[in-house]
């Protein structure tokens, strides 16, 4: 038999041996409690209740008094006696079975005890005065009689007995049901506390993270853990092939990419100037395949870093570069990051506001623990409807499918992957007035950063 089968079963016969064990504490409770007879009544103590002559407490009878008839079949030869007895009127009397009775089965019941010996029109007579003998039981019923101010007075048998031993039986059920309770939470808890800390682990798993999943628990939750780490460790060694083959092409393009940039030297000025262009494009293009790949494998390195001052570098980079980049504000925030991976992240995005507006403004704000770093822009921005699309790795705008303006669709795409690694989000806001703004929002103490010793 298979480990997980092996184990399935003994967790059936354990959870069947307590159900036993529980259920038996419950029978023998309930066989240890007497247990009441089944109500039985006679007319003639029924008839002494009524009357007065006794307590309804001591014959193990109630009397009460309703507005109606009891509900049923009246038997007429007991209402008769019980009329001629009491002398009232027979329409103001009724007995009902409590439960359905057989009218003929009282004349047998009174013949089997030898009171009746005549046969023809005294034998009525004779069963009803046999009906009022003391020792003559009959199924619970209800005598009911209608007083002169319209109520019935109704004596029927007692179920306080019945309704007292059905609470000890439920009781007894009750003690079985709590000796199991503690092995069902036990074995719930067994089961699902492994598999919580296993969803809980698995929810952060990245190829970046090189942190394993917890193997524990039950046999079959330590093999799930154990596939998953295995798959992951797989994926990864497929991904840093990939990333191995994309560096092996990249350093194999850029020789040719070299020598054409020297050809390009020799060439007349027009074109000169356009190959030059291309080797650039082509280039660029290479570099960002590999950042992604990188970003994408290679866990962030988090440091102490001033992330006012890798905002200014880039600003002033772009600026070094031409472009129009201005730095509109930056509060002073020292914030454990990977300080080459944010800084690419910004660059993508101020290229991107240069490739739409021409122009960017760059700021950085703290507030309530979270930290907004933006490159804003007064380009075309982007609908709603594609803002989820654009973030996906090599999705472009339409405004971006020509030579001039557009890239391969990596830009926003590294940007997320960084904010990710950092804890945090890249969001794609429209800018009042027109425009874009794009805002990395970073927790201020990235998640797993733990400062040095």
């Amino acid at each position: 038999m298979s480990r997980p089968w092996r184990t399935a079963t003994w967790v059936a016969l354990l959870t069947l041996a307590t159900l036993l064990v529980a259920q038996g504490v419950s029978f023998a409770v309930v066989w240890a409690l007497p247990s009441p007879a089944a109500p039985q009544m006679n007319l003639y103590q029924a008839l002494q209740v009524m009357t007065g002559e006794r307590a309804a407490a001591d014959l193990g009878l109630r009397r009460w008094r309703q507005a109606q008839p009891p509900a049923g079949n009246d038997n007429d030869w007991m209402s008769s006696v019980v009329a001629a007895r009491l002398d009232v009127p027979r329409a103001r009397v009724r007995t009902v079975w409590q439960r359905s009775t057989d009218p003929a089965a009282v004349q047998v019941q009174v013949i089997k005890q030898g009171q009746l010996l005549a046969s023809g029109p005294e034998q009525r007579a004779t069963v009803e005065d046999a009906l009022l003998l003391p020792g003559l039981l009959w199924p619970a019923f209800e005598l009911a009689v209608q007083r002169p101010d319209g109520q019935w007075t109704v004596v029927g048998a007692d179920y306080s007995a019945v309704l007292q031993w059905r609470r000890q039986v439920l009781l007894a059920l009750l003690a079985g049901a709590l000796l199991l309770a503690p092995l069902a939470a036990w074995l719930a808890l067994r089961v699902t506390r492994p598999l919580r800390r296993l969803a809980d682990a698995s929810a952060d798993l990245s190829l970046q993270s090189t942190a394993r999943l917890p193997v524990e628990g039950p046999r079959e939750v330590q093999v799930m853990a154990e596939a998953m780490n295995a798959a992951r460790e797989r994926l990864r060694d497929q991904a840093h092939e990939v990333t191995r083959m994309l560096a092996a092409v990249a350093h194999d393009l850029r020789t040719p990419l070299t020598g054409l940039r020297l050809r390009a030297d020799s060439a007349p000025p027009a074109q000169a100037e356009r190959m030059v262009a291309d080797i650039a494009r082509m280039t660029s293009m290479i570099d960002q395949v590999l950042d992604y790949a990188r970003g994408e494998l290679h866990a962030a390195q988090h440091h102490p870093t001033p992330l006012h001052l890798l905002l200014e570098e880039c600003a002033q980079h772009a600026q070094a570069r031409g472009a129009d980049v201005r730095l509109a504000h930056a509060d002073p925030v020292t914030l454990a990051v990977d300080a080459l991976q944010l800084r690419r992240a910004v660059d993508n995005l101020i290229d991107n506001a240069l490739r739409y507006a021409g122009t960017a403004e760059v700021r950085l704000d703290m507030g309530d623990g979270v930290i907004h770093l933006e490159v804003a822009d007064r380009g075309p921005g982007i609908a709603d409807t594609d803002k989820a699309r654009v973030l996906q790795p090599f999705q472009r705008h339409e405004g971006s499918r020509n030579r001039s303006t557009g890239g391969i669709g990596l830009g926003l795409a590294v940007a997320q992957g960084a904010a990710r690694q950092h804890g945090g989000e890249l969001h794609l806001l429209a800018r009042e007035g027109g425009g874009l703004i794009a805002r990395i929002c970073l927790p201020s103490m990235p998640p797993g950063w733990r400062a040095p010793a």
